[in-house]
């Protein structure tokens, strides 16, 4: 029970990695709001979990006052937050020129939509700092807490397409913002890097481009949702009290740094 007594919010935690997260911090005792765009989703999800205090909210991360309203109603709740994972994500949206790239078999960038470009920027960068600006505050007066922000192989090593790679490239220096800022109240700051991981998101991939990925994987294999899942416990628990400002890619060896 490595989070008993904690309280955590999981964006995007209807589904996928998200949702395997928010079962495993369940199991080690802790009680989780998941806001994900799927509202139903996001209260059956919460009303499955193991335990109690579990909550589900509908919630667009791009949406800076609905972030803040989730936020209020888990602190009114629980009286604080001790874990904030900023999962939410897609890798694909109409006019982010990935398609049209392996059609023509010509770079992304020839085709990506300005639409694309803004949209994949606020979901995943505008919406994790909408939720830490909400979430830090209860963070501060406790002294303590866990940021937890789901990057990719893509932010690291320039894989996929260019608006996607952008976004996650960009929630890993707010990784290291945060720790810096944050570190003196007692509160971490880390970043997931997942490679290829078997998720109902990556199903939309084409295989053509998801293939090639999973040969060029030492293990030879996809990544399931518990592997990240585990990994999250692990940053979230005390068992890593002397870590922030890091990136753990549980990638199965396709990026090895």
């Amino acid at each position: 029970m490595r989070l008993e007594g904690k309280i955590a919010i999981i964006t995007g935690g209807a589904s996928g990695i998200g949702l395997a997260t928010a079962e495993a911090f369940a199991r080690e005792g802790a009680s989780v709001a998941i806001a994900d765009l799927n509202g139903a989703g996001a209260e059956q999800a919460a009303t499955a979990l193991p335990g109690e205090g579990h909550l589900g909210f509908a919630c667009d991360v791009t949406d800076s006052t609905r972030v803040t309203q989730v936020v209020h109603n888990v602190v009114e709740r629980h009286g604080r937050v001790d874990v904030l994972m900023n999962n939410a994500g897609v890798d694909k949206l109409p006019g982010d020129g990935f398609e049209q790239a392996i059609e023509r078999r010509e770079p992304p960038i020839l085709h990506i939509t300005d639409e694309a470009i803004s949209k994949m920027l606020s979901i995943h960068v505008s919406g994790a700092m909408y939720f830490a600006r909400a979430a830090v505050p209860s963070m501060i007066e406790q002294r303590g807490g866990a940021i937890i922000n789901v990057a990719s192989i893509a932010g690291l090593a320039g894989m996929g397409a260019p608006a996607y790679a952008a976004a996650k490239g960009a929630l890993l220096g707010l990784t290291k913002s945060l720790a810096r800022e944050l570190g003196p109240y007692g509160i971490r700051s880390n970043a997931i890097s997942p490679g290829v991981i078997a998720t109902p998101m990556t199903e939309a991939v084409p295989d053509a481009f998801l293939e090639p990925m999973v040969k060029a994987t030492p293990l030879r294999r996809k990544g399931e949702a518990r592997d990240i899942a585990e990994t999250a416990v692990y940053l979230a628990s005390e068992d890593s009290a002397f870590v922030t400002g890091q990136q753990i890619s549980p990638n199965g060896g396709i990026v090895i740094a």
